[in-house]
C-alpha cells in the first residue's frame, strides 16, 4: 500500500538526525560492508577511478572507494550530509530523483539500499547509468523481502513484514524490486553482468540491531496503520536481538554491469 503524497526517506522517519539513527546505520553497515568490499574489490577499481557512492549514509563505502582510488576521485552523496566525516572523499549535498552529473563522470557508481525506496526508481537508475565512463561499472545492491515471507515465527513475520509495509506507504518502497535483477541493468545495456545474494540473520547481529531499531523508528506506524499492538512490540524488540533467535532478515540482492562501448578490458 503506497502513500498517494509519499515523502522523502529520510526527512522525517530515518533522518540522519534521528536519536540512534547512526547506530542503526552501523548495524547495517556492519551487516553488509564485508560482501559490498569483496564484490567491488573484484572489479580492480584502479587507483585514478572517479567514484560516486549514492545514498552514502555513513560513507564507509565512500571510505574503502577513496582507499582504493586515491589518485582519483570518490563522492559521497547523501539528501543528508551529518554522518558523513569526508575522510578522503569529497560529499555532495544531492537528491538522485532530481540532481544530475554531466554523462561520463564516474569509472564506477555504487548504491547501496536506495532504489528500491524510490518511486521513480527505473527511470532514477537510468539517469544515473548515463554518469558512466565507457567501460564504467554499476553496482546497485538493495533489499528485498522474500527471506522475511518465508520465516517460521509468527510473530516476528507479522511485525517485520508490516515494516515493509510501512516503508511502503511512506516512501513508495517495492520490496521485491530486487527480485527481478539483474534485469533493470539488461535493460540499460550494460554488459558483464553478476548478480550475487546475501541473507543476513536476525538475532544476536548487527542485522539484528539493525532491524530493532528500524522497528523503534517505525512504533507509530505499526500500531496505527498495521496492527502492530504495542505488546506485540515489545514483544519484538526484546526478540529481535536476542541471543537464542535466529531467523532469516531482509536480502540484500546485488546486480553490476559494465558500459561497454567495445572490447572489454577490465584493468584498463
Amino acid at each position: 500500500m503506497i502513500g498517494v503524497d509519499a515523502e522523502r526517506y529520510g526527512d522525517h522517519v530515518f533522518s540522519h538526525g534521528s536519536a540512534g539513527e547512526a547506530d542503526r546505520l552501523l548495524g547495517l553497515a556492519k551487516a553488509l560492508d564485508e560482501g559490498t568490499f569483496r564484490r567491488l574489490a573484484t572489479l580492480r577499481p584502479r587507483a585514478e577511478w572517479r567514484c560516486l557512492d549514492i545514498g552514502a549514509g555513513l560513507g564507509t563505502v565512500s571510505e574503502w572507494l577513496a582507499g582504493r582510488c586515491p589518485r582519483g576521485r570518490t563522492v559521497a552523496m547523501d539528501i543528508d550530509l551529518r554522518l558523513l566525516s569526508g575522510n578522503g572523499y569529497d560529499v555532495v549535498d544531492r537528491d538522485v530523483t532530481l540532481d544530475e552529473f554531466p554523462p561520463g563522470s564516474f569509472d564506477l557508481i555504487h548504491a547501496r539500499w536506495v532504489f528500491s525506496h524510490l518511486p521513480t526508481r527505473d527511470t532514477d537508475l537510468a539517469r544515473v547509468a548515463r554518469w558512466l565512463a565507457p567501460g564504467g561499472w554499476l553496482v546497485v545492491e538493495d533489499f528485498d523481502q522474500f527471506p522475511i515471507e518465508s520465516s517460521r515465527h509468527p510473530l516476528y513475520r507479522k511485525v517485520s513484514l508490516a515494516m515493509c509495509a510501512a516503508v511502503a506507504r511512506r516512501f513508495g518502497t517495492e520490496g521485491h524490486w530486487a527480485s527481478g535483477f539483474p534485469a533493470p541493468l539488461r535493460t540499460l545495456g550494460l554488459t558483464d553482468i553478476g548478480t550475487e545474494t546475501f541473507v543476513p540473520s536476525a538475532g544476536p547481529t548487527p542485522m539484528g540491531r539493525f532491524w530493532r531499531l528500524s522497528a523503534e523508528q517505525l512504533a507509530p506506524d505499526l500500531r496505527d496503520h498495521f496492527g502492530v499492538t504495542a505488546t506485540e512490540l515489545a514483544e519484538f524488540v526484546d526478540l529481535v536481538e536476542s541471543p537464542t533467535f535466529d531467523e532469516p532478515c531482509l536480502a540484500t540482492v546485488a546486480a553490476w554491469g559494465s558500459l561497454t562501448t567495445g572490447p572489454h578490458d577490465n584493468g584498463r
